[in-house]
């Protein structure tokens, strides 16, 4: 059987038959949904929600090029953990920086830091804890 044939310009454009079969678009959808979702979750493992909690207790401001922050970690640690500190001049800028490890376990720790800044400090601030690998 032959297709209809209708008088030229007429009906507008015909469309030409599909090149690929209807399931092509849903299948490949589903394989990138089921790539994202496997992307998501080892980046989750990775940098996800570790349930340790740093936190800075007290700081003062002890010169223009000098900051003491007295900081906290708690939660279960399974591997030491490098925790930085940081300060920040008044125009928001980080003037000082530095790391320190806490071992494993799930005490709380406490540590006072004297940090150098290379100017005047207005703040003293927890910057996060990750895993060492």
């Amino acid at each position: 059987m032959t297709a209809p044939v209708f008088p030229p310009d007429r009906y507008g454009r015909r469309r030409a038959p599909r090149a690929y079969p209807r399931w092509l678009v849903p299948a490949l959808v589903a394989a990138v949904l089921v790539a994202g979702l496997g992307v998501a979750g080892k980046l989750y493992t990775t940098y996800g929600d570790d349930h340790v909690e740093a936190r800075v207790l007290r700081y003062s401001v002890t010169s223009d090029r000098e900051v003491r922050i007295e900081f906290e970690v708690s939660g279960q640690r399974e591997t030491p953990m490098t925790c930085a500190v940081r300060s920040r001049g008044e125009d928001g800028s980080e003037v000082g920086r530095t790391e320190i490890t806490v071992p494993q376990g799930d005490s709380v720790v406490s540590r006072i830091v004297t940090l150098a800044t290379s100017k005047r400090a207005i703040s003293g601030e927890s910057a996060g804890c990750t895993p060492q690998r």
